[in-house]
């Protein structure tokens, strides 16, 4: 009996060790354009003005559409299209700058990371560009979601009508 206990202890082990490893960790890769991305955030930042106005639109779980106003290169003030929606959630998409900053820091977070594989998870950013004044103007974050789960949150963001007002 003591030798079965000896011969059965390292074989669940190992079978324990087998069956974690197997709902462990997966590489991600995150599908992002970063050389375009790149190239229109200098050209951007080469000719950026300093006042100017945008509609955003945020979409998902959370909401968002209402003209941004940037003075001096910071955000001045925002005119919902919606009495209940509130840019608080959205800040990170306040001026220009900051989107690019937020889609970057989005990117370098998630890129090459090793994630659980019942978890959800960034497998893409994908970014359109106005090609008069070098602003996104689409902005959809790709995820994998596992079966039987659902994931609330803000996925796509569009940037209209931007104008210049200086």
């Amino acid at each position: 009996m003591k030798l079965a206990k000896i011969i059965a202890t390292p074989f669940l082990g190992i079978s324990l060790l087998a069956a974690l490893s197997s709902c462990g960790m997966v590489p991600v890769k995150v599908e992002f354009d970063q050389k375009t991305f790149n190239e229109q955030r200098a050209l951007w930042q080469d000719t950026k003005p300093q006042d100017y106005e945008y509609k955003l639109i945020a979409s998902g779980f959370m909401g968002y559409s209402g003209t941004i106003s940037v003075v001096n290169g910071k955000f001045e003030k925002d005119e919902p299209n919606m009495e209940w929606h509130s840019i608080y959630y959205f800040s990170d998409y306040t001026t220009i700058d900051k989107i690019y900053q937020e889609i970057e820091e989005t990117f370098l977070r998630y890129n090459d990371t090793r994630q659980f594989r019942g978890d959800v998870y960034y497998t893409g950013i994908v970014v359109e560009y106005d090609k008069t004044n070098h602003i996104p103007t689409k902005i959809v974050y790709k995820y994998y979601c596992p079966p039987n789960v659902s994931v609330d949150g803000t996925f796509h963001y569009e940037i209209e009508n931007f104008v210049k007002t200086e």
